[in-house]
């Protein structure tokens, strides 16, 4: 029997380390990352994923960040970013040890200069040469998939755990697939909506059409994302997976929608009692119709992140380590 803490041996029969107190057992967990799931497997135990850190030593952080940020204009945004994260992962732990953050600045500013360049792409094309727009949106389509993929393997190779780093292997096509798979049919009824704009018809059916379906699959593409993400990242030889159903997103964003839709209903009742009161006050009217609508959006976007975090967490496994998250909006 051994101390998983202090390492001290005992002899059958003694259950606690006299030293600190600890429940003994059987073996000593390893320091390597994916001999240490092996280990956690064998034991069955849970362990919570627990964050240290304090308001007050984050504040300090954010504030130089956002100094310094404004003083270089944007630039020190890469390092802030590197900050912050090494302040999470640091301060985040799984059974008493940190995450580690690896990633540098340099690489991130060059993506953020890539960004800032595909968007002046974007507005010149959109304001000044409109007849470049269609290319330019052919490019971002195509760059797209590529994007997705540069990015999830930065965020998997610079994080570690145990100092074990994690690997995502994930190609151009399966991205392709990933993305545009359940967009074929809104971006049809656009390209059609586009074609009849040029022509100087009304588009507005087209359009119409294409923002529901989208509507309709987007839980269903938020998870075949997700899950192309999950699935090609790994923990040494422990391949990620998403056992998630469309369905399950679709509850959590119809539930958002409802949220939506009330907040709109208060609203209305909240102007139609008052606007005989404070007509002659706008700003006043304005305000108590916007204030629920925000209130609304604040709930809705609280909701969607609380509990497809859960969704997503709750149906992610790899090798033989489940996650249970417990977020509540």
């Amino acid at each position: 029997m051994f101390c998983p803490v202090c390492g001290r041996e005992y002899r059958q029969g003694i259950e606690t380390c006299r030293d600190c107190g600890n429940a003994l057992v059987h073996e000593l967990p390893p320091q390597r990352g994916e001999d240490f799931i092996e280990y956690e497997a064998k034991q069955s135990r849970t362990f919570p994923v627990e964050f240290t850190g304090s308001a007050r030593e984050y504040f300090r952080i954010w504030i130089v960040n956002l100094c310094l940020t404004l003083l270089t204009a944007g630039i020190f945004s890469a390092w802030a970013k590197v900050r912050k994260k090494r302040y999470y992962y640091s301060h985040t732990t799984l059974d008493g040890t940190p995450f580690q953050y690896l990633g540098r600045p340099i690489p991130i500013l060059k993506g953020r200069v890539i960004a800032a360049a595909a968007f002046s792409a974007y507005y010149v094309s959109s304001h000044f040469f409109t007849s470049l727009l269609p290319y330019v949106f052919m490019a971002g389509a195509v760059l797209a998939p590529w994007v997705l993929i540069r990015s999830a393997a930065f965020n998997a190779r610079y994080s570690a755990f145990r100092n074990m780093t994690f690997r995502f292997d994930g190609k151009y096509l399966s991205a392709l697939k990933a993305i545009y798979t359940l967009a074929i049919i809104p971006a049809l009824l656009v390209v059609t909506a586009m074609v009849f704009a040029w022509h100087g018809q009304y588009p507005a059916i087209a359009m119409g059409g294409a923002v529901i379906i989208f509507g309709l699959s987007f839980p269903w593409w938020i998870k075949k994302v997700k899950g192309f993400i999950i699935g090609h990242t790994s923990y040494g030889s422990r391949e990620g997976s998403l056992s998630a159903t469309g369905g399950q997103f679709f509850r959590v964003y119809l539930m958002a929608v409802l949220i939506l839709l009330a907040m709109m209903v208060l609203s209305g009742i909240i102007l139609a009692a008052t606007v005989f009161y404070v007509k002659d006050k706008p700003l006043l009217l304005v305000a108590l119709g916007a204030i629920p609508m925000y209130a609304g959006y604040v709930l809705a976007y609280a909701y969607v992140k609380a509990r497809g975090t859960n969704v997503v967490w709750d149906h992610t496994q790899f090798g033989p380590v489940r996650f249970k998250s417990t977020l509540t909006a």
